[in-house]
C-alpha cells in the first residue's frame, strides 16, 4: 500500500507542477489570508528577525507554485515580528526561501483596536460562530452598536488588503491570479473588482462550512448583502463540499435582491458578472506526512503511547471548540461502558486536545465541560489499575501522528466542519487496519462516508453503537475499509486540491483568449463565432451536479 501511495502522490504531484508550468511563468500569483505562510519572531540574543515557516496544507500546496513563479503572499502582521519586518520594508515585500520555495512577503499592519475588532468581534467569533451553527439564536448573537462599529473594523482591514494586492498589481503589466483565503476577508473581492481591469482574475476559498440561507438571516441586512455582493465578485468561489456550495446558490437566491442563479452551472450572475461557484475539498500532503509518520520523533512517541494503550484503543484529535463536539464523544464512551461491561478494563480511549481561542468565553466554558465530563466517567469507571479516559492537553503534532498511528477506533464526531483533516491523516498512518467513526456533519464524510462508519453528531445511542462495531469489526471487513480509506485520501491529496483550481483557473483563461480573439475579429470585419464552454462542470466541482 505504502509504494501505491507514493506513486499515486508522484503522478499528483506531476500533473499540478505541470498545470502551474503551463499557466505561472507569465502571470503573476497574489495569494492574501488573515494567517501568512511564515510569522517572524524577534530573536533579542542575536537582534535578529527569525521565520518559522507555517504548518497546514495551503502552504504546501502553493509552494509548489513558487517553482515556477514568484508568488507574493500579503497577510495581516500578527506578531510583533512580522510588524518589525512591515516597519523594514515599508510597505514592500521581503524575499523568504527555503529549499525550492520562495515567496515574497507583505504585511498588512492594522492598529490595535481595529485588528481586535477585524479579528476579535467579526471574524471570530461572530461569523465563525454563525458558520458553525454556534449561536443560540433566541438569546446570542446581539447585534449591538459596539458590533456595528466592529463592522466598520472589518472592512477597513479588507480595505487594506485589497489597496496591498491592486498595489500589487500594478507593479508590472502582467495578467495576475489574486486567490484569497477564507472568512477574515469576505469583503475583500468586492472591493479589488472596483480598482482591477480585467487582466486579474480574482478566486476565493471558504475553508469553513457556509449555512443556509436562513441562518444567515440573524445579521443584518446591510452586513450579510455586503458579503454576498463580495464574494459574487469572484470569478471562482470554492467551498469544502457540495452541500456548502448549494447552501450558497440558495442564500444568494433568497436573500440577495437582483442574483440570478443558474443552479445547473452552478453559478451566480449578478450586476454584469458572474462567478462560477466549485467545490475543491481540501487535502492532506500524503507524502510528507507518511515522511512524518517514519521519523524518529514519532516512532518515540509511538513507543511510550503503546503503554498508555488498551487491548483495544479510541482516539480523538481535536482543537478544544465547541464545534468539536468533544463533550458528547466521552458520553458516547460511558454509554458503551455501561451498555458492554465486558469492555471495563479493556478498552482505553486517549484524547488529544489542543487548547483554543482562550481569550472567548465559550471556549474556556467548553474546555471546563471536557474536564468535568473526562473526570466524571473516569471516577465512575476506574478500578484502581485501569482508568477509562486519559487527556492529553497541548500541541504536540508529531505525538498526535503516533497516536493515530494506534488506534482501533477513531473518533470524528463534529457537529460541524469544513473538511476535519484529522479524519484524512487518520486513514493515511494508521497501522492497525482501524476503523473511524465519522460524523455526517464533517466536510469529510462527504468523500470518505462510504469507508467510514457515520453518525449523527447528536447521537449519543448510534456513536456508542458505531464504536461497538469499529470494536467488533472482523479483520477482513477492518483491512478492506482502511485500504479504502487510504486510496481515497491519496487520489485527491492536497496537489490535486489546488490542480482541480488552476484547471478551472486554465478553462476561464482560456475563454477569454478565444473571446478576446472574437472581439478582434469582428471590430476587424471578420466573422463573430459562438463560443460554448467546453468542460461542463464537473461531479466534484459543481454545486447544482449530483
Amino acid at each position: 500500500m505504502i509504494g501505491y501511495i507514493q506513486t499515486h502522490s508522484e503522478e499528483n504531484r506531476s500533473r499540478l507542477d505541470s498545470i502551474v508550468q503551463e499557466l505561472l511563468p507569465d502571470r503573476k500569483l497574489i495569494i492574501a489570508s488573515n494567517r501568512g505562510p511564515v510569522e517572524y519572531h524577534w530573536n533579542e540574543e542575536n537582534s535578529t528577525l527569525e521565520a518559522r515557516r507555517g504548518a497546514g496544507g495551503v502552504v504546501t500546496a502553493v509552494s509548489a507554485a513558487s517553482k515556477y513563479t514568484n508568488p507574493v503572499w500579503i497577510a495581516c502582521a500578527l506578531t510583533d515580528g512580522d510588524r518589525k519586518l512591515a516597519s523594514q520594508t515599508a510597505g514592500g515585500c521581503a524575499d523568504w526561501s527555503e529549499g525550492d520555495q520562495r515567496y515574497r512577503l507583505k504585511f498588512i499592519v492594522p492598529e490595535k483596536k481595529e485588528f481586535d475588532d477585524y479579528y476579535g468581534v467579526i471574524s471570530n467569533p461572530l461569523l465563525w460562530f454563525l458558520q458553525h451553527y454556534m449561536w443560540d439564536a433566541p438569546r446570542t448573537p446581539n447585534i449591538t452598536r459596539e458590533t456595528r462599529k466592529a463592522w466598520l473594523s472589518y472592512a477597513s482591514v479588507n480595505a487594506r488588503m485589497a489597496e496591498a494586492i491592486a498595489d500589487e498589481v500594478g507593479q508590472g503589466d502582467q495578467d495576475t491570479i489574486v486567490m484569497l483565503h477564507d472568512y477574515h476577508l469576505y469583503l475583500c473581492a468586492g472591493m479589488l473588482r472596483e480598482r482591477l481591469s480585467r487582466n486579474a482574475l480574482i478566486t476565493h476559498f471558504i475553508h469553513i462550512p457556509w449555512t443556509g440561507p436562513g441562518y444567515w438571516g440573524l445579521l443584518p441586512a446591510e452586513f450579510r448583502e455586503r458579503i454576498f455582493k463580495s464574494l459574487c465578485s469572484c470569478d471562482i468561489l470554492g467551498f469544502q463540499t457540495a452541500l456548502y456550495a448549494r447552501n450558497f446558490l440558495g442564500t444568494c437566491a433568497e436573500l440577495l435582491p437582483g442574483a440570478k442563479i443558474d443552479a445547473a452551472e452552478s453559478t451566480v450572475s449578478l450586476d454584469g458578472h458572474t462567478v462560477r461557484v466549485r467545490v475543491y475539498p481540501i487535502s492532506i500532503d500524503v507524502r510528507a506526512l507518511i515522511d512524518l509518520a517514519e521519523s524518529v520523533e514519532v516512532r518515540e512517541h509511538r513507543q511510550r503511547l503503546r503503554a498508555r494503550c488498551g487491548d483495544n484503543t479510541i482516539v480523538r484529535i481535536d482543537r478544544v471548540e465547541p464545534s468539536k463536539n468533544i463533550v458528547r464523544g466521552f458520553k458516547a464512551f460511558e454509554q458503551l461502558l455501561e451498555d458492554y461491561p465486558e469492555y471495563r478494563g479493556r478498552v482505553k480511549f486517549l484524547a488529544f486536545l489542543v487548547p483554543s481561542r482562550l481569550s472567548v468565553e465559550e471556549y474556556k466554558n467548553y474546555i471546563e465541560e471536557i474536564m468535568v465530563s473526562a473526570g466524571w466517567i473516569n471516577t465512575r469507571f476506574s478500578d484502581g489499575m485501569w482508568q477509562p479516559i486519559e487527556l492529553f492537553v497541548g500541541e504536540n503534532y508529531p505525538r498526535a501522528i503516533a497516536a493515530m498511528q494506534l488506534y482501533d477506533v477513531l473518533l470524528v464526531n463534529p457537529l460541524i466542519d469544513g473538511m476535519n483533516l484529522v479524519a484524512k491523516e487518520g486513514a493515511t498512518v494508521n497501522q492497525n487496519n482501524g476503523v473511524i467513526v465519522l460524523s455526517e456533519g464533517a466536510g469529510a464524510a462527504e468523500q470518505l462516508g462510504e469507508g467510514a462508519l457515520v453518525v449523527s453528531p447528536a447521537d449519543i445511542i448510534g456513536t456508542a453503537e458505531a464504536l461497538h462495531r469499529g470494536l467488533e469489526m472482523s479483520l477482513q471487513e477492518r483491512h478492506r475499509r482502511a485500504e479504502w480509506l487510504k486510496k481515497s485520501v491519496t487520489a485527491e491529496d492536497i496537489a490535486m486540491w489546488l490542480y482541480h483550481q488552476l484547471d478551472d483557473i486554465r478553462e476561464i483563461l482560456g475563454n477569454r483568449a478565444i473571446s478576446d480573439q472574437v472581439s478582434t475579429s469582428q471590430n476587424s470585419g471578420g466573422e463573430s463565432v459562438a463560443l460554448e464552454d467546453k468542460k461542463p462542470a464537473s461531479q466534484t466541482q459543481a454545486a447544482g451536479k449530483e
